[in-house]
């Protein structure tokens, strides 16, 4: 039996297979929040290779027969080195091959991913992508399911009681906790647990040119907006409390005030019912489905006290 092509990380041996590839339009299977911005659903396989055999953070892995390439995935850091996304992900295989090239490119991905010792790899496709089962075979589970929300902003006068500034870098912490607040325990389960997990996780490539707001109510923050450049468009991000729909009316206002009236669009992940309401409202409309996956590869360590032999531990028990 003739073997199938077989994936491997890019090799300057593959110049010749990649130039061809590369004048060829292929779709990305894989979303991050910067292509989306850029309504760039098309990679440039020879500019990441190029820049994987000259250091440049970029890690590539290729399905090839020959000179002939049935797939390609790349992968780069989130907020840290021990979390990737993989923003390629290329199937150009025959209907023969099925779903063995996408699942092939991502066991060699996570392979990569183990050796370097990163804990999260990270995936974002379409609900209805064909590279969700290989990825569920891969390992990758289904962590956030997201809306892409796009519209243009309306002045919102601001909410009573509601105080908005400009994050700083003391309100970290406050930060995490908002997230640890607003995010259900299963997503964080495959996610971030930890402060350091959720610095590694956040996704800043798109963030240019704009800023990021906090409410408060009562001094205690409530809700988030991040918010960049994307084209001819404006891409946010919100994170808030379940109930803290005042604080999201404000932000959005407060970055309309920074702006000005312009089109923009948004992901919001579906438990976060209560920001989806105020963009309806708002005269937003929901658009394509996406779901964020993740292969967590370590766990967090918990840190244990030790005992000596012999010494009584309470244990919150009646005597």
């Amino acid at each position: 039996m003739t073997p199938g092509p077989q994936s491997h990380a890019a090799r300057p041996t593959d110049l010749v297979a990649l130039v061809t590839f590369d004048n060829e339009v292929r779709e990305n299977q894989a979303v991050t929040l910067e292509s989306l911005g850029a309504n760039e659903h098309r990679s440039r396989p020879l500019n990441v290779a190029l820049a994987q055999w000259l250091h440049l953070g970029r890690r590539m892995w290729v399905n090839v027969d020959g000179r002939e390439v049935h797939g390609i995935a790349t992968a780069r850091d989130l907020g840290a080195r021990s979390a990737w996304v993989i923003d390629t992900l290329i199937d150009a295989g025959s209907a023969s091959h099925g779903d063995e090239v996408i699942a092939d490119l991502l066991a060699q991905a996570v392979e990569a991913a183990t050796r370097a010792g990163v804990t999260h790899l990270l995936l974002r496709t379409a609900t209805d992508a064909g590279a969700r089962e290989p990825a569920m075979q891969a390992g990758f589970r289904p962590a956030l399911p997201e809306r892409l929300w796009t519209g243009s902003l309306s002045q919102l006068p601001p909410a009573p009681g509601v105080t908005i500034r400009n994050a700083t870098s003391t309100d970290l912490q406050a930060l995490f906790q908002l997230y640890s607040r607003s995010a259900p325990a299963e997503a964080r389960s495959l996610l971030a647990m930890t402060l350091d997990e959720w610095q590694a996780l956040r996704e800043r490539r798109w963030f240019r040119g704009g800023g990021e707001l906090v409410a408060e109510v009562d001094g205690r923050l409530v809700a988030t907006l991040t918010f960049g450049e994307a084209q001819d468009r404006l891409q946010f991000e919100l994170t808030a409390e379940p109930d803290a729909e005042a604080a999201v009316r404000t932000l959005l206002g407060s970055m309309r005030e920074s702006v000005g009236e312009t089109e923009a669009l948004t992901l919001v992940p579906h438990h976060a019912s209560s920001i989806e309401q105020v963009l309806l409202t708002q005269g937003f409309q929901p658009d394509h489905e996406y779901v964020l996956q993740s292969h967590r590869l370590r766990q967090p360590v918990k840190l244990e006290s030790k005992v000596p032999v012999g010494v009584p531990v309470p244990s919150g028990g009646g005597a």
